[in-house]
């Protein structure tokens, strides 16, 4: 199977921890754009009433075309669930996250979450974070050069800004930059996140780490469900 059907295996399990009247947080990404058509169909053909918070514009433009009603997370009390993807998930279920650009806005919302679902295909469980995936860094324009070489000058290893397939400056939804940076060595989560979140310019990080209470993993054998308790 192809990573698409192994996404594909995690939505059943996914939706069976939806349950009717909660305040969903909705994530972002290729895994979380096959859950939304799902999350509709609570909505429109069994009439669950659900409110969303999403983590970016482009999946909060994918739930209003399904009307599932969405509100700004400023205007939420609380956060039942919150389902999302990952790029990374080691063994005690810490996260790298930021593929999608949307890192900050997902943090917030998976923070305020009474439970942390990930939904995610075999090729993202890892031994450590930075094996396969670079760490997503959201920086203000204003500086982000500055940054890249105070990381450059702490690590060993490159570090890019992203560009879109145009070749221009990728911007994230709250007006950022993202840098990228491949560790080339296994650096402790923990100690690195707390170097570049003091960084002047650095709004956040995609470390997730102590965060996520489930895992839901596509694999070649079936679906695995990892928890952290």
């Amino acid at each position: 199977m192809d990573t698409k059907q192994l996404k594909l295996m995690t939505l059943d399990e996914a939706v069976s921890r939806i349950k009717d009247g909660m305040v969903l947080g909705i994530g972002t990404g290729s895994t979380i754009e096959l859950l939304v058509p799902e999350i509709g169909k609570l909505v429109n053909d069994k009439g669950y009433k659900l409110t969303g918070v999403c983590t970016s514009e482009r999946t909060e433009a994918q739930a209003k075309a399904l009307h599932i009603p969405i509100i700004h997370v400023n205007d939420a009390t609380h956060i039942d669930l919150a389902i999302d993807g990952a790029d990374e998930i080691d063994p005690e279920l810490n996260l790298i996250k930021g593929g999608g650009a949307a890192l900050f806005r997902e943090k917030v919302i998976d923070e305020m979450a009474a439970e942390f679902v990930v939904l995610a295909d075999e090729t993202k469980l890892v031994d450590y974070l930075g094996q396969t995936f670079k760490l997503p860094v959201e920086v203000d324009c204003f500086n982000w050069r500055l940054v890249m070489k105070h990381i450059e000058g702490h690590i060993e290893g490159e570090v890019t800004r992203r560009m879109t397939a145009d070749g221009e400056p990728l911007v994230t939804d709250n007006g950022n930059y993202i840098l990228d940076v491949h560790l080339t060595q296994k650096v402790d989560p923990y100690d690195f996140h707390e170097f570049l979140i003091h960084l002047t310019g650095v709004l956040e990080t995609g470390y997730f780490l102590d965060l996520a209470t489930e895992a839901i993993v596509g694999t070649q054998l079936g679906v695995k469900v990892l928890s952290r308790y």
